[in-house]
């Protein structure tokens, strides 16, 4: 069913940070056949965009790599008019990266999205990881804290446009209430890292599906094994963006884990109840059910 005109996304912001600069969109020509890759830090991002890479060349050894050639569309990393001449000069059909909601993007019907999420607890601990690799002091940096009272930071921070940056559980639960209304519009689709860990093939053939792709059975169950966190970490420096700049401490440790319920051993019983409460209060039961685990009931 397709939906209104009144029923699709707006671009409601301007979203601002120590990155990101929303108003790079304006500039922007999209084309048709556009793929976005929309998630939150450390959700998904590099994964599915191998995935899309992966899918949209269809082969499982790419001459390039696919987070260099997908880039982040609105961060102040590369400039303004370069970023866009980047864009420009691909032929092939575009694959760009974004972290920001919905509601600061701008809506192309005959374009693709595709948003990727994470158990929040997983992130918290991935965007640590991330902190302690990146070689740029970055503003939000929590790792001088202990870890309850950083757990206790990201757990009471707000989100906002003109911070679209910080490091808060509200920046990951906003991003998902921002596509979840529009989950059912045929160019918008959302995907889960546990689901992808779980069943990677299945969840490339729904991809393929998003991208109006038919892959042949042989070719995507070897599209799925180059798209293996065990594969894509084994050669790092081919999947990881700006591997062979000077941004990283090691390339390899961009994909550090891969892993759910990393948690576990670490958050005392209060900091996951105030954890639960607090994300009882940002969302519906439907979307943290589904925003913990992906299609399997919540733990």
């Amino acid at each position: 069913m397709t939906a209104n005109f009144h029923d699709r996304p707006r671009r409601l912001h301007t979203y601002r940070g120590a990155v990101t600069d929303g108003s790079r969109w304006r500039a922007f020509r999209h084309r048709e056949d556009d793929v976005f890759v929309c998630t939150p830090p450390k959700s998904g991002t590099t994964w599915m965009q191998a995935i899309a890479a992966l899918l949209i060349f269809g082969k499982p050894e790419l001459d390039f790599n696919p987070a260099d050639r997908a880039l982040w569309l609105d961060s102040s990393f590369t400039a303004e008019d370069e970023m866009l001449a980047h864009f420009e000069a691909q032929t092939e059909r575009r694959v760009i990266k974004t972290h920001t909601p919905l509601d600061g993007l701008p809506f192309f019907a005959n374009c693709t999205y595709l948003a990727v999420y994470r158990d929040p607890r997983d992130v918290f601990f991935s965007m640590l990881n991330h902190y302690g690799n990146i070689k740029r002091d970055m503003k939000s940096d929590p790792r001088g804290l202990p870890l309850s009272q950083s757990f206790e930071y990201w757990l009471a921070k707000e989100f906002r446009p003109d911070d679209a940056d910080a490091f808060a559980l509200e920046y990951v639960t906003h991003h998902l209430s921002s596509f979840w209304s529009y989950r059912q519009l045929p160019n918008v689709h959302l995907f889960h890292y546990a689901d992808l860990q779980r069943d990677l093939h299945t969840e490339m053939a729904a991809v393929a599906r998003a991208l109006r792709l038919e892959v042949e059975r042989d070719l995507l169950a070897a599209l799925s094994e180059a798209a293996s966190f065990d594969h894509m970490k084994a050669r790092a420096t081919r999947f990881v963006p700006r591997a062979n700049g000077n941004l990283w401490r090691d390339p390899e440790r961009f994909l550090n884990k891969g892993q759910s319920g990393q948690f576990r051993d670490v958050l005392s019983d209060t900091m996951l109840a105030d954890y639960s409460a607090r994300l009882r209060g940002l969302l519906s039961d439907q979307q943290a059910s589904w925003l913990t685990s992906g299609s399997e009931p919540s733990l």
